[in-house]
């Protein structure tokens, strides 16, 4: 078991936390305001911060989000300081993974208001139209919290139909890019609340894959930020980032909670012990403050030492999970 003492697990983000968001990157263990606000990043952070039962920080992220809508019925992806307020970058409209990611944190906080139901039925009314995996997975997430809908069941049919097996390559997609996990972790999740047996027959399946894919002697690799085709012949190892490890951490959570596994436990375990050590160069990732740097690298240090937004609300929902499941004290 992973000792994580009496610490605030939260300082960081309050660190990376102004009056109006989170920061999305650091410098080294600093803020850096010069890159700004991220959209997603305060889905995430409200998320996290929910769960921890911090409603400062939380209000913040959703104050953020409801008044990323402007006059227009827009939604714009960056945001920058600008003397005492926080203004839009107009030139970037929200992508539809960040829409997602935005309705999977609307639809998961008990917060309510105006502002919320408008967001959310412009977001729901174009999600019919998706057609990327990510974007219709986060929103997945989101809706298994409310009531069974018809677009849940056919987002999900399309999540399921873009799984393949073709020899011994079983995913979903010719590549293994990014936040790779998170597609069997809404499977597993959807499976187990709404009872469907499709999900819960594929969840299995692209999770060994993914654990098939990404142990080396049993030690956690997840895919390097080049992604890896069907067809690569060698791999490429660096830059890990810790994504990938967290979404993992949550799917062997769901996956465990659905099945009683034994297998899924001792595997969230390993992977959650990548944050400190376990992983291909045997380097810590998180400080003596409880804060997660952003990668491992192949160059000296080992590690990327910035400490940006994602690196540190995904290994905070990694710390959830396996507290969850009574892996950390």
């Amino acid at each position: 078991m992973i000792k994580t003492g009496s610490r605030n697990q939260l300082d960081k983000l309050e660190q990376l936390t102004t009056n109006g968001g989170i920061y999305q990157h650091g410098k080294l263990d600093k803020p850096n305001p010069e890159f700004g606000y991220a959209l997603e990043d305060q889905a995430r952070a409200l998320i996290v911060t929910e769960a921890f039962g911090e409603e400062k920080l939380a209000n913040i992220y959703f104050e953020f989000i409801i008044n990323a809508l402007d006059n227009n019925g827009k939604i714009y992806q960056y945001f920058y300081d600008s003397d005492d307020s926080i203004v839009p970058d107009r030139s970037k409209e929200c992508s539809e993974d960040g829409l997602g990611m935005v309705t999977w944190a609307l639809m998961t906080t008990k917060k309510e208001g105006q502002k919320k139901d408008k967001i959310l039925k412009i977001i729901l009314n174009q999600a019919e139209g998706w057609n990327y995996l990510r974007p219709m997975v986060y929103l997945v997430l989101g809706l298994v919290n409310g009531n069974r809908s018809d677009l849940e069941d056919s987002l999900t049919k399309k999540i399921l139909d873009a799984y393949k097996e073709d020899g011994d390559w079983r995913w979903s997609e010719d590549k293994l890019t990014y936040g790779n996990a998170l597609i069997p972790w809404a499977l597993w999740k959807r499976g187990r609340i709404r009872q469907d047996r499709i999900s819960l027959e594929i969840a299995p399946k692209a999770t060994d894959f993914l654990l098939k894919m990404n142990l080396k002697d049993n030690v956690p690799m997840p895919v390097a930020n080049f992604g890896l085709n069907k067809d690569d012949r060698e791999r490429i190892y660096f830059d890990q980032q810790p994504i990938e490890v967290a979404y993992m951490v949550c799917c062997l959570e769901q996956a465990y909670l659905t099945t009683n596994d034994r297998y899924y436990w001792d595997q969230a375990s390993n992977w959650w012990k990548w944050f400190w050590g376990n992983n291909i160069n045997q380097a810590k990732l998180i400080d003596n403050n409880f804060a997660c740097y952003d990668g491992l690298t192949a160059n000296d240090d080992k590690v990327n030492l910035n400490q940006g937004a994602e690196s540190n609300i995904c290994f905070l929902m990694a710390y959830q999970a396996v507290k969850r499941l009574n892996l950390v004290d």
